[in-house]
This record gives structure tokens, C-alpha cells and sequence, in this order.
């Protein structure tokens, strides 16, 4: 199973009007390409240097979202390889997931592989641990990892913290959807004992 990492499995609370106005991004335009386009190499990593200093700020905030804990603590008494793909830094993913101890089999920035909805992470991630696309869940808040999951050609399961706004947009595009990971942890509980009973 594979998580996004931004409120679904910690909180972030970026103030992305802020920094988009700082960069210089439209509303409308996904930041990271906002900073590829630039021509000027200075330019790049004067913006980049900008977007890592929000994203370290927030990991230092960060909370655990209701449910990590339990969700991966059943996980791994399944045995079931758990992995990371976010579009968040290196060095802010390793810190949110240091400071709530969280262990993860693989974890895949924006800097090992093109970002979300790319779907390059998810496809290495399958190849590595030897599993078929449909053997992949891809669990996220955003329609971003909506995307990615469809691109990799993997399931997808969407977590809508219960914000029924976005349930209404997005929980049709995804093979699942709940309003928390406590809510897909007793789902695969029962699956899992279903199963287990009918063996």
C-alpha cells in the first residue's frame, strides 16, 4: 500500500496563496511547473529555495492525522509493504516522519522521481516490490493522487477527512473513498477477516 503524506497521513497546513504570490504562480497553475518553465537557472532555485522554506516550516507543525498510527501498526502485522509517495522535499518528508516516528518501507520525493500526477514513483515502486499495477493502492486527499494512481494504472483510494465538498468531486473518480484513514483501516479489517473466515 502506498500513501500520499500531506493530510493523509500528517497534517500540513502550507499557506500556498502566500507563497504562490511570492513566486510569482497564477492560482490556476501547479507550482512545480510554475518553477520548471523558468528559463533563468537562478531564478529556479530562487524559488525553490522559497517553496523548501515553507514546506520546513510547516513540517515542523505537523500532526498526526487521525488514524496513521493504527492504520500502519495493522498494515505491518499483515505484513503488507508500506510505501510513500509525496510531492513534498526530502528533508521535510524525513522530518514530519521523524518527529511522529513513523516507520515506511520506501519513501519517494519530488526529488527521486517527477512529481504527482507523474506516475514514474508508483511504477518503480510496483517493479521493485514485484506486485502487478492492480496489486497497488494509492491512498491520498488530493485529486492529484487521483491522477496518479490512474496514470500508474494502480487503485486508488481517496481520503476526504471528511470534507463533503470534496467527497462530492472526487470520491466517484476513485476505486475508493472514506472520510478518514480510520474508516479504511476497519474496511480492510473486515475485508481481511471476511477472507480469512471463507478460507
Amino acid at each position: 500500500m502506498v500513501f500520499d503524506l500531506d493530510n493523509t497521513l500528517v497534517s500540513s497546513d502550507i499557506d500556498f496563496m502566500g507563497l504562490r504570490q511570492e513566486i510569482g504562480c497564477p492560482q490556476n497553475k501547479d507550482l512545480l511547473l510554475h518553477i520548471a518553465q523558468q528559463k533563468c537557472v537562478k531564478e529556479q532555485q530562487r524559488m525553490h529555495d522559497i517553496v523548501l522554506s515553507y514546506e520546513m516550516y510547516d513540517a515542523q507543525s505537523s500532526l498526526l492525522m487521525p488514524g496513521t498510527k493504527e492504520t500502519l501498526e495493522w498494515l505491518k502485522h499483515q505484513n503488507w509493504r508500506v510505501g510513500i509517495v509525496t510531492r513534498n522535499c526530502r528533508q521535510a518528508a524525513k522530518l514530519k516522519l521523524r518527529a511522529h516516528g513513523l516507520i515506511i518501507d520506501d519513501v519517494l520525493t519530488r526529488e527521486d522521481f517527477p512529481a504527482k500526477p507523474a506516475p514514474d514513483a508508483l511504477i518503480y515502486l510496483m517493479e521493485k516490490w514485484q506486485l502487478t499495477c492492480r496489486q497497488i493502492l494509492y491512498v491520498g486527499d488530493h485529486f492529484y493522487d487521483i491522477e496518479t494512481a490512474k496514470n500508474a494504472g494502480s487503485l486508488s483510494c481517496f481520503i476526504s477527512n471528511s470534507d463533503k465538498m470534496t467527497t462530492e468531486n472526487l470520491g466517484h473518480e476513485s476505486d475508493f473513498a472514506f472520510s478518514s484513514l480510520i474508516e479504511l483501516q476497519r474496511s480492510l479489517q473486515a475485508s481481511f477477516t471476511e477472507n480469512h473466515q471463507h478460507r
